[in-house]
């Protein structure tokens, strides 16, 4: 009889907890978002890593990536205008990745079965390069994916798998990446479309690195 009384008890005091339990104070939600953040910043296929893609209102298109983590890349569709996971890497569904100031493509050492490759166009002008020819812009092989080594930060040698010619997109002085002013070709993963593409920031508003900013259309 006594072990029914307690456990009735203990069922009154559960069922009025659960009526009485309030909802998340913003402070709450803060730290939950945050441990959430923390949690997906190791996640190389959790879907958080486009920071914004924008419309530029001439068909061009200006993307921001988190690509701050050093053991993965940020993998992307320009198609879609999507984020893809590391978990398909080794498929055509996605075009170009960066690793903070590295870049891949869907090509060579980095996924074989892919069809893309980088070319440095001829021109500086944006609206010239997504508007002509590959051929035109002495774009007629592209540059696939190898393993390679860069100068990386500070002067360092860096061996890493990716895009020779794209990752070369920066001028170094000491703390600070400046973009070159080229404009690349990028080849999809499919091999059936082109897209010029700049590289115009390396930096989030708050200044912060890994955070490569690009300008992109598909050729015509």
């Amino acid at each position: 009889m006594i072990r029914f009384f307690v456990i009735g008890i203990l069922l009154l005091v559960l069922s009025a907890c659960a009526r009485q339990k309030s909802a998340l104070s913003d402070q709450d939600l803060f730290v939950n978002n945050l441990i959430t953040s923390i949690v997906n910043a190791g996640n190389p296929n959790a879907l958080d890593k486009i920071v914004f893609s924008r419309s530029n209102g001439d068909g061009s298109v200006t993307t921001r990536f988190n690509a701050t983590n050093l053991d993965f890349y940020i993998f992307f569709h320009f198609e879609t205008n999507k984020q893809v996971p590391l978990s398909q890497k080794d498929t055509l569904t996605w075009d170009i990745a960066f690793n903070r100031y590295k870049v891949a493509t869907n090509s060579g050492d980095t996924n074989r079965f892919g069809l893309g490759g980088a070319c440095l166009s001829n021109t500086n002008d944006f609206a010239v390069a997504s508007s002509t020819s590959a051929a035109s812009q002495g774009c007629a092989t592209f540059t696939t994916d190898t393993a390679a080594t860069t100068e990386g930060i500070g002067g360092a040698g860096a061996v890493y798998v990716g895009n020779a010619l794209m990752t070369e997109w920066y001028f170094y002085t000491i703390g600070n990446l400046t973009p070159k002013p080229n404009i690349y070709l990028v080849r999809s993963g499919t091999g059936t479309a082109i897209y010029a593409v700049k590289i115009e920031n390396y930096y989030s508003d708050a200044g912060t690195s890994g955070y490569p900013t690009i300008r992109w259309k598909k050729l015509p």
